[in-house]
């Protein structure tokens, strides 16, 4: 009954949001490495699918260290790469700009019962690279709770809401997303899954984004 319960959890957001008017794809490869007990590296690779899979929305290059403060607390810090579509008004059209993403993460988790529990709270400060000019573009405080289902199959479901307040401003989105992890083995996962970003101030139906995620733990 718990694992039906928890597939439900899953696949009913899924398939309501995959109604929304606009589907997004988001693919990505992922390699992890532990040097100690505590401490570990990441490397992340992202392709970024929009209007309907038609358009490359953006390219993502991401690099990261996190260190494991003890069995429930972990510390992490990254550095983003985008190359991301904007359209160009000097140019009259379509052009891949960078854009550098600096964030650090706290995260707590926890089982209880038959679920884990994870809380993370997120700080990162953005900067666009417009005509060679380097500009403070967006600051955030993100805070992410999540609620998976682990269990002896090599499938674990998961659910969460990532809240995202613009520094000096006010909350402007709200994240929903649902996604299983497939365990091949102890060092490969496949993940696919789906989320919604509702933006407060947008009146627009909400882009539904598929996820589709490979990671290789070294």
């Amino acid at each position: 009954m718990k694992k039906h319960l928890l597939i439900l959890l899953i696949f009913i957001p899924v398939t309501v949001f995959s109604q929304e008017q606009n589907i997004n794809l988001w693919t990505r490869v992922n390699v992890t490495k532990k040097i100690t007990k505590k401490i570990s590296l990441e490397l992340d690779g992202q392709w970024r699918l929009n209007n309907n899979l038609t358009t490359t929305g953006a390219y993502v290059a991401e690099l990261g260290a996190g260190y494991k403060l003890n069995k429930h607390w972990e510390v992490s810090a990254f550095y983003r790469f985008i190359s991301r579509r904007k359209y160009d008004k000097s140019e009259g059209e379509y052009v891949y700009k960078p854009y550098h993403r600096f964030y650090a993460n706290v995260s707590y988790n926890r089982k209880i019962g038959f679920l884990k529990f994870d809380y993370r709270l997120r700080y990162q400060n953005q900067f666009k690279d417009d005509n060679g000019l380097l500009e403070n573009d967006k600051s955030y405080l993100r805070n992410k709770l999540e609620i998976a289902y682990p269990n002896k199959s090599r499938f674990t479901p998961a659910v969460s809401a990532d809240l995202f307040y613009r520094i000096g401003e006010a909350f402007d989105e709200l994240r929903y997303r649902a996604e299983v992890d497939y365990k091949i083995n102890k060092r490969n996962i496949i993940t696919i899954g789906g989320f919604v970003s509702h933006e407060f101030n947008n009146t627009k139906l909400d882009d539904f984004t598929l996820l589709v995620s490979y990671k290789l733990k070294l």
